[in-house]
């Protein structure tokens, strides 16, 4: 008996969280409520959501979870394919591919690259995000290895580019997962979308610091 409870309840926190990954991805996070994500899921308890996972911010935290494990193989893969003199590119690679492959792997329609980019750009649930990256070694060690084949930024530049960085991947990765939603990028291999945002981040990372920044700009790193 206690089996088939535990079974129902994990089939209950699935539908949960694919009903809140679709309202928020459409919507955004501030205008779904749990009792939206509850009556979406099929579910006649109005409190499901508290009665499952707590809160609507675990919910969050769950559904964020629940994509980061096969997305944290798939970066674990990269790290350990990047070669013997990984360059800037390189790791951009491993920040950007795994999450382009994995959306591949999801195939049309899915909704996470949208949910993501809402929590992002949420200020009340951006805390989830920087929760869930600092759990994930292989995202701290890629960044940490990326930041190590930079040039020496002052701390306004690297906050700029960073911050440039960030929104250009999830609102890339939102803009592929929108596409394909429509057909046009069925064809399209991820490895050339994958392509062409890292050659974009590249570009920007590298290039040149205008002249009344330069003081703060040291050569680049052996």
């Amino acid at each position: 008996m206690s089996e088939g409870k535990t079974e129902q309840s994990a089939r209950t926190r699935a539908l949960l969280i694919d009903a809140a990954e679709k309202l928020i991805a459409v919507n955004g996070v501030a205008a779904v409520s749990s009792r939206q994500i509850s009556k979406a899921a099929g579910q006649g308890n109005n409190y499901a959501v508290g009665h499952h996972f707590g809160s609507k911010d675990d919910l969050l935290r769950a559904t964020l979870t629940a994509h980061n494990v096969p997305i944290e193989r798939l970066r674990r893969r990269c790290l350990t394919e990047v070669g013997s003199e990984p360059g800037v590119r390189d790791w951009l690679r491993c920040l950007v591919g795994p999450e382009v492959e994995y959306l591949a792997e999801l195939g049309a329609p899915s909704y996470f690259a949208r949910f993501f980019a809402q929590v992002s750009s949420d200020p009340s649930a951006t805390v989830l995000l920087y929760e869930e990256t600092a759990r994930s070694e292989v995202l701290m060690t890629i960044l940490d290895r990326f930041y190590a084949t930079l040039p020496t930024f002052s701390d306004d530049v690297l906050e700029v580019r960073n911050n440039l960085t960030r929104h250009i991947i999830v609102n890339a990765l939102a803009d592929i997962e929108r596409a394909a939603e429509g057909g046009e990028t069925r064809t399209v291999p991820w490895q050339h979308q994958r392509d062409l945002v890292v050659d974009a981040l590249t570009g920007m990372w590298l290039a040149p610091v205008t002249a009344h920044t330069t003081s703060g700009v040291a050569e680049t790193r052996d």
